[in-house]
């Protein structure tokens, strides 16, 4: 299966999204992570494709999606979520599976929460990447140092060598990886420089991030003990 590339307003903001396998019955939707892009999932996605198909939105705010005119009251978990139910809405999508990676986990969890979640019953699998209820602070702090101020530089070459230094937790990547991962996130600035595809705004993003998963931390827990079970269905 073939990427295709589409954009769609939903709560006059502008997102872009990449499909696989259209036309599949069931669908995935692919959530990435704070200061990433749906293009993460490339790789994954052309590989379910061949039985599903396959939604990878761009947040509000980073890759090709557009940027928030009002990012203090938009970058945040809240309206993340939001955005996303009604983007499924918009695309006709009633029943789901969802796999999101980091803050894409803690909005699958939002979302599909019997609690108040806005696609609640409707997500049929939840499947959680690199995800937990809290954020330890160092990771808080790692994720500001270049989420908060995004670096530039005058070589995409250079740009990737960053890009493998803060990216270094996330394992073992291939060359051909590393360049893709770099290419898919790259954005250029009016003086010719190249930095990622965020703005010092995400930095606050971070904090409000870290505040959305301590709320969520409560759901699934026992209401008289505040034990969490060793499954958690939402």
């Amino acid at each position: 299966m073939t990427i295709a590339s589409h954009y769609i307003t939903v709560l006059e903001r502008e997102l872009h999204y990449s499909e696989w396998g259209r036309g599949n019955a069931e669908t995935v939707v692919m959530w990435h992570g704070l200061a990433r892009t749906g293009r993460d999932f490339d790789d994954i996605a052309a590989s379910l494709s061949r039985r599903y198909r396959v939604i990878c939105p761009d947040t509000i705010g980073r890759g090709l999606s557009q940027w928030s005119p009002e990012p203090d009251a938009e970058y945040c978990l809240a309206f993340y979520a939001r955005l996303a139910a009604a983007f499924c809405d918009a695309l006709g999508i009633v029943r789901m599976h969802w796999v999101g990676t980091s803050m894409g986990g803690a909005l699958g969890i939002k979302l599909a929460s019997r609690r108040d979640g806005a696609l609640a019953g409707r997500i049929a699998k939840l499947v959680l990447n690199d995800n937990g209820p809290q954020l330890a602070a160092a990771a808080i702090e790692r994720i500001k140092s270049y989420a908060g101020n995004p670096a530039a530089f005058a070589r995409v070459s250079e740009l990737e060598a960053y890009f493998r230094k803060v990216y270094a937790p996330y394992g073992m990547l291939t060359e051909r990886e590393w360049v893709k991962l770099t290419e898919t996130s790259v954005r250029r600035l009016p003086d010719g420089r190249v930095t990622p595809p965020l703005r010092s705004e995400h930095g606050a993003a971070v904090h409000q991030f870290s505040a959305g998963l301590r709320a969520l931390a409560g759901v699934g827990r026992d209401r008289h003990t505040g034990a969490v079970p060793a499954r958690r269905e939402f």
